[in-house]
């Protein structure tokens, strides 16, 4: 049973939360690296609540925009498919991005590996997969 199709009022609605939340991590993770070196040239204390934030923030918005990408595959009435080439690169370099960026910034409700001193490898994976995440999106090769 289809619940909604492309176009349809439903599809519209997951196509927009699947934007919104991708917009949010993706902005988060352009402008982390910015805000972190403004936060520690005007502070020297041990904490960092723009890390905490952005570590609330970032993942779970990038893990929300592969959920609500799925969901958009999976309503469109075999318009789109995840054997499509598009789609399963994108899928691979959603999950590293969002596993870059759960390292790099871990979510205060989940324990994970302090691996802050490897940031800006985990920076580098972050932005690239993103930024071939965006490209694949536009072009779709493999269509």
């Amino acid at each position: 049973m289809v619940v909604a199709a492309v176009n349809d009022n439903w599809y519209n609605v997951v196509l927009l939360l699947h934007l919104l939340s991708v917009i949010i991590g993706t902005g988060a993770a352009f402008l982390a690296p910015v805000l972190l070196s403004l936060e520690q040239k005007q502070s020297k204390s041990a904490s960092s609540p723009i890390s905490s934030l952005l570590g609330t923030v970032m993942s779970p918005a990038l893990l929300l925009g592969g959920v609500f990408g799925g969901a958009l595959v999976g309503m469109s009435d075999d318009v789109y498919d995840f054997g499509q080439t598009w789609l399963a690169i994108g899928g691979g370099l959603w999950l590293l991005a969002v596993g870059s960026a759960a390292l790099a910034f871990p979510p205060s409700f989940i324990t994970l590996p302090d691996l802050t001193g490897k940031r800006a490898l985990l920076y580098g994976t972050l932005h690239i997969s993103l930024a071939v995440m965006l490209i694949l999106m536009v072009w779709k090769p493999g269509y």
